[in-house]
């Protein structure tokens, strides 16, 4: 991917952002109403300046940077009447509009000898209210959020993101994303997104699906000699044999990895996929004991003896095509971990999940801000990522996207904004930053990219 491909990709990720666009869509959600003082592209670039982190900064600190850095003067009091319920909406229709227009820059990827053409990855974070605070969080109407986010690991492309107020359950949220999917993508989630049902529509849009499944999880194989009632009809309970998980699992040896063929999950669901349990060492097996009996202690229920049993062994579940191994799927799954490293990104360096009490309006102002902020960065990211892959050199999304976010993207908006500079200028700059901030050369297993195109 050539200099003048990346800095094209940077003109038109920032064209988006350009002011007379911003403008209109303030407009239409009814953040700017009128001429102001303070316009919807000022309202942005001081957001990048603060990172969207509009919680450790005080009113008194943000009217100075908006005197210091764009020489617009504005009293407190002016300041925090901007922040309303137009102002979320403004921000989220920004998000909004990202994840339509990124479809526009970034092509689809795809990775040598592996069916698919993405691999997305769906978890879920909060950013809460403290406990010490709930009481007096109710005046200011602030309550905690749950985000739920996917992205393409491949293109850095967000696919689904919502921000909820009401805890939904996760399995529901996730449903939601399913008839987005356009084929021959591979959906990577955890525990909480486990249900049969989206497992199928998952399947009927012609993609793939990867997750884990739970110890004590209802496993069958078919019997091909099932019992039938005098009347010919089958006996509904001789259908299926339940499979012995601990007894088949207790002679695996540490890093054995097994497969079992033509296996039904769900007691009721009896649905076919691929079963493939990965052994670990007994270190690893007393680590997880451990957690069993910290989860038992705190919710009062005793552990069932067969989750004591497979402490040791890790159950996957999927619907890939056999060309892809099982030791491929197992690593497959260790990809799922990226998504952990955004949300480390968002709370460790962004700092998604501080919380100060202001009016509601302000808090999920903060909290759309930071997400615009890490969504563009991680587009960027990705693609200087891919283009310096090319190069046979490797970096860390995370460290990238911290880069980007905390120190570059300010510097850009306001550049491109002011016209002072193009994108091409900044394309060596951040890619030598990068290269030298974030290189692994003495990494064995190296970054996510290297492990998935080394299998």
């Amino acid at each position: 991917m050539s200099p003048l491909a990346t800095a094209d990709f940077l003109d038109q990720l920032f064209a988006f952002l350009e002011p007379d666009k911003v403008d209109a869509i303030a407009r239409e959600t009814g953040f700017i109403q009128r001429k102001r003082v303070v316009t919807a592209s000022d309202f942005l670039a001081l957001l990048f300046q603060v990172q969207g982190n509009l919680m450790d900064c005080t009113l008194q600190e943000l009217c100075f940077k908006l005197t210091t850095e764009q020489d617009i003067s504005i009293s407190r009091a002016a300041l925090d009447k901007k922040f309303t319920m137009n102002a979320v909406h403004f921000l989220h229709r920004l998000v909004e509009e990202l994840c339509r227009f990124q479809h526009q820059l970034l092509p689809e990827g795809q990775v040598h000898n592996l069916p698919f053409t993405s691999i997305r990855i769906l978890d879920a974070t909060a950013a809460s209210v403290p406990d010490h605070l709930k009481a007096r969080a109710q005046k200011t109407r602030q309550t905690s959020v749950k985000i739920q986010y996917e992205f393409d690991l491949l293109t850095g492309r967000f696919t689904f993101f919502c921000l909820d107020r009401q805890n939904i359950n996760d399995a529901v949220i996730g449903a939601k994303r399913v008839p987005f999917l356009e084929g021959q993508e591979l959906c990577l989630q955890d525990l909480g997104y486990f249900h049969f049902k989206v497992f199928e529509g998952i399947q009927h849009y012609g993609s793939y699906f990867l997750t884990k499944f739970r110890s004590d999880a209802y496993l069958a194989y078919r019997n091909p000699f099932p019992n039938y009632h005098p009347n010919g009809d089958v006996v509904a309970s001789s259908q299926y044999h339940r499979i012995d998980l601990a007894g088949l699992c207790r002679n695996m040896a540490p890093g054995e990895v097994l497969e079992l063929e033509e296996v039904h999950f769900g007691r009721d669901a009896h649905f076919p996929a691929r079963c493939i349990l990965l052994s670990h060492d007994d270190a690893q097996r007393q680590v997880r004991l451990g957690r069993i009996q910290r989860r038992a202690t705190k919710s009062g229920k005793k552990p069932k003896q067969l989750v004591q049993d497979l402490a040791g062994i890790t159950g996957y579940m999927t619907n890939l095509p056999e060309s892809v191994s099982d030791a491929q799927v197992v690593e497959l799954y260790r990809l799922r971990w990226q998504i952990e490293l955004s949300f480390k990104i968002l709370k460790s360096y962004l700092a998604i999940d501080h919380f100060k009490l202001v009016k509601q309006e302000r808090w999920l102002c903060h909290v759309y801000g930071i997400f615009l902020v890490f969504l563009l960065s991680q587009l960027m990211a990705y693609r200087f990522r891919n283009a310096i892959w090319e190069e046979e050199q490797e970096i860390s999304e995370m460290v990238a996207i911290r880069s980007i976010g905390c120190g570059l993207l300010a510097k850009l908006y306001e550049a491109f904004r002011q016209k002072k500079k193009t994108p091409q200028a900044f394309v060596h700059l951040i890619t030598r930053l990068l290269i030298r901030t974030a290189r692994k050369p003495a990494s064995a297993k190296g970054t996510a990219m290297k492990r998935l195109h080394a299998m």
